[in-house]
């Protein structure tokens, strides 16, 4: 897809449909992901893949925004992994977190995927495929 039809076609789905997402593109949305750029290249995003009814009943019970999606990827960051800035002492792992989150939501529209990505405090970017 054109990039910028991308940009403009986008939106967060908030009814998914219960049909599982086949792993060929569940594999090419972890490879946008590893493909992202981090902060000197530590990576230390940390991403989790929940498909079974158990890991999303789980999830379900940390957030109410879940939407009864199929699969949910989690995007995380070891905070004694990624890069701090010297001068203020910044870690830049959220930022690293969302510019890997952000590829993945790209890569989820260019395969015609339904998203929503929610942010919180205890859960760093939950992306709902």
């Amino acid at each position: 897809m054109e990039l910028m039809k991308l940009f403009e076609e986008r939106f967060s789905v908030r009814k998914f449909s219960d049909k599982k997402v086949e792993k060929e593109k569940v594999d090419l949305i972890l490879e946008a992901g590893r493909l992202a750029p981090t902060a000197v290249d530590f990576q230390p995003q940390r991403i989790f893949v929940l498909e079974s009814e158990k890991a999303l009943a789980d999830l379900k019970n940390c957030t109410i925004f879940h939407f009864d999606a199929p699969l949910a990827i989690l995007v995380c960051y070891d905070k004694n992994e990624s890069w701090q800035r010297k001068y203020d002492g910044h870690n830049m792992g959220e930022v690293d977190a969302s510019i890997v989150a952000t590829h993945m939501m790209l890569e989820v529209a260019n395969l015609g995927l339904g998203r929503s990505e929610e942010h919180t405090s205890e859960l760093q970017s939950p992306m709902y495929l």
